[in-house]
């Protein structure tokens, strides 16, 4: 008994600190509803244009900011108040959410509101993740980090997984009007955690001071320098590119080929969230972990290779089993990705690398935009099938050519950083 109560307290250790509780509670809101806003939208234009390709376009609309502000919202991280921007980020959500509501109820919707809609939301994600995550860091400091980041995605996993069963849920109850309700409920909710936390006092920089352009730059060729920063940050692109894709593509699948109803494919898509959740359990309870490398890349090709068996599954239940493997690759790839990202730059390129890794992350509106295309082409399945495999072919390629991933990163009880 003692020792699991020692392994639950280990577990939830960051828990502890009632600010990052608070920004816990925040975050899990807010990714909620940006996963329940997905599902929704992606129902409503497949319900609208029975289009695989036009399905696509909420994905990219949704990712596209993170090519071209994400690392704006990196710089800004290090040089403006971190919970005002994030706070106004999400504020800006709520009226976006508000008032998609709003057109739901009255009937006024177009397909291109629905784009403008997640455009919106998106570029508040671009600008406002990188504060948060850097939050996590002011919040509990680098001794926490990889516990913190691991309850971080444990609670993002989970509000993931309970969004996209909910918006199925709520489409076949009362539409995807009903489903903004609760949406904009939520938003309401996230807003009120992050006006309570009390931030850790940080000297700011001014915005002339900072010389956000020119940090870029230097963010950009101080990554260049690192080795295994730089593979890390590749290994992002590579996955996001090629399986980020099959989440957007699986209300097709769902419908057309597994002939389910929206209810249905919600739990798909949460089942992701579930093996993600479970994943990121396992990671926020070690104790030590040294090699933080090497779980990133078992993690992506978990990931790859349950996406490849996906998308030739044509059971409802099969699939539902591979979603969830899906997520517990993901947990170790995500979690990893963030550990990465922070551990081993410098203290003072903290802010730019986060930016950086924004360019990984926002190869994944490509990925939809050539995914939807050739879905439109020879089907849904069989570009998810291609993606899978030119992800795996990608990820050896890097294992070979970036061995310092591999090594000893850094433990949890220690500060030094690696070379690359």
């Amino acid at each position: 008994m003692f020792s699991r109560k020692s392994q639950l307290s280990r577990t939830a250790h960051s828990l502890g600190d009632s600010n990052f509780r608070l920004l816990w509670l925040s975050s899990i809101t807010s990714l909620a509803t940006r996963s329940m806003e997905s599902t929704l939208l992606v129902w409503l234009v497949l319900d609208l244009t029975d289009s695989p390709f036009r399905v696509s376009l909420v994905g990219v609309f949704a990712w596209l900011p993170l090519l071209t502000l994400g690392i704006v919202g990196g710089a800004l991280a290090d040089s403006v108040d971190r919970k005002r921007l994030f706070f106004w980020t999400l504020g800006i959500n709520l009226v976006t959410v508000f008032a998609m509501a709003i057109m739901l109820a009255f009937g006024w919707i177009r397909v291109w509101y629905a784009y403008t809609s997640i455009l919106i939301t998106g570029t508040c994600y671009a600008l406002g993740n990188a504060s948060r995550r850097s939050l996590i860091h002011d919040i509990v400091g680098p001794k926490r980090l990889t516990n913190a980041l691991a309850l971080d995605n444990f609670g993002g996993n989970g509000s993931a997984m309970i969004g996209h069963a909910l918006a199925g849920i709520l489409i076949t109850i009362g539409g995807v009007a009903a489903g903004y309700v609760v949406l904009t409920t939520l938003m309401c909710a996230s807003l009120l955690f992050l006006w309570k936390l009390e931030a850790p006092y940080r000297k700011q920089r001014s915005i002339s001071e900072a010389q956000i352009g020119s940090t870029l730059l230097t963010g950009l060729r101080y990554v260049r320098t690192q080795n295994a920063l730089l593979a890390t940050i590749i290994i992002a692109f590579v996955i996001n590119l090629t399986v980020t894709p099959y989440v957007n593509m699986t209300p097709v699948i769902a419908r057309d080929f597994l002939h389910v109803s929206p209810s249905l494919m919600g739990i798909l898509l949460s089942g992701h969230g579930l093996g993600a959740l479970v994943g990121s359990l396992l990671v926020a309870s070690a104790a030590t972990i040294r090699y933080h490398g090497r779980i990133y890349m078992m993690g992506s090709l978990l990931l790859l290779v349950a996406v490849l068996f996906f998308s030739m599954s044509r059971s409802y239940a099969l699939s539902l089993g591979i979603v969830i493997f899906a997520g517990l690759g993901n947990s170790g790839f995500n979690t990893m990705q963030m550990s990465l990202t922070m551990l081993l730059p410098r203290f003072e390129m903290r802010g730019a690398a986060l930016g950086a890794m924004t360019l990984g992350i926002g190869a994944g509106p490509l990925g939809m935009l050539i995914t939807g295309g050739v879905a439109n082409l020879i089907g849904a399945p069989q570009a998810v099938t291609i993606n899978a495999l030119l992800g795996i072919a990608c990820l050896a390629l890097i294992a070979l050519l970036a061995p310092t991933l591999r090594h000893q990163t850094i433990s949890d009880t220690s500060i030094n950083h690696s070379k690359g």
